[in-house]
């Protein structure tokens, strides 16, 4: 019996919308006289199959549903969308092979090792660091394309004391990865884990440790207010090192968006 099931105007909503919040969705757009779509339709069988639980696929008879057809511009078919939170995430148009498509979603799938990289980070916010190490090494081990939680333990390595452990996670991901805002991120809270383990001699290095243990502990604007002033004091260093410290601060803190759009207008304003 096919894991694919048909769905039409009266259904769409509720079967690839409203079911895209919980699981990726393929929609396959067809028609029973076209030939490519007859050779892609064991493909997706095969998927359906091996997906279970992660990935929902449904069809879409093109001349039963033209005005679905109409909704989403299908020009030629097969046309294959992928949904997630109600909106397309990834198409592609045509048949393709298995290991084509397996490629194509293999980004937007759920991992398998999802609960064990939640349940690490669960103990993580509960204080067990050494515990959240340990739990993070085993899915990084039994699941190497699992790259959030290469990125969390890097970020935790960090946090941990050991950003050379840190960076050497980081430095293992693919380079098409190192431009990835989490991946930026992961390196600036290494950098600033470095500065509050150094051991400082003068006032310069006090004050980026300082810095360093406030932006670690979650005192975001206090560790703005704390660089910007010696910045304004010390226009030399606020061109060189602390510019540096400024500009890790705004990758650690990218979720912070307002936070940093507000800093980096008082960074441009500082230099110029």
């Amino acid at each position: 019996m096919s894991d694919i099931r048909a769905v039409g105007q009266a259904d769409f909503e509720q079967a690839v919308i409203a079911a895209s919040a919980e699981m990726p969705v393929l929609v396959d757009f067809w028609a029973s006289w076209c030939a490519p779509c007859r050779a892609l339709a064991p493909v997706l069988e095969r998927l359906a199959a091996e997906h279970t639980g992660r990935l929902r696929i449904v069809k879409i008879d093109t001349d039963a549903e033209p005005s679905l057809a109409q909704r989403f511009a299908i020009r030629s078919i097969p046309a294959v969308k992928l949904f997630r939170d109600g909106a397309v995430v990834a198409e592609f148009t045509g048949a393709q092979p298995l290991a084509a498509v397996q490629a194509f979603l293999e980004p937007h799938l759920p991992r398998v090792s999802a609960a064990a990289h939640a349940a690490a980070l669960v103990l993580a916010r509960a204080g067990d660091a050494e515990g959240a190490l340990h739990d993070l090494h085993e899915v990084c081990m039994a699941d190497p394309g699992n790259t959030a939680a290469r990125i969390d333990l890097a970020r935790l390595q960090a946090l941990g004391g050991d950003p050379a452990a840190a960076r050497a996670t980081l430095d293992a991901l693919a380079p098409a990865l190192q431009s990835e805002a989490a991946v930026r991120a992961a390196r600036a809270c290494a950098h600033f884990a470095s500065l509050r383990a150094a051991e400082t001699g003068d006032a310069a290095g006090e004050l980026r440790q300082r810095v360093a243990q406030r932006l670690l502990g979650g005192r975001s604007r206090e560790a703005l207010e704390l660089l910007f002033a010696a910045m304004r004091t010390d226009r030399r260093a606020a061109r060189g090192e602390l510019k540096t410290d400024a500009l890790q601060a705004f990758e650690l803190l990218a979720t912070e968006p307002g936070l940093v759009a507000e800093y980096r207008r008082a960074l441009a304003a500082l230099l110029h």
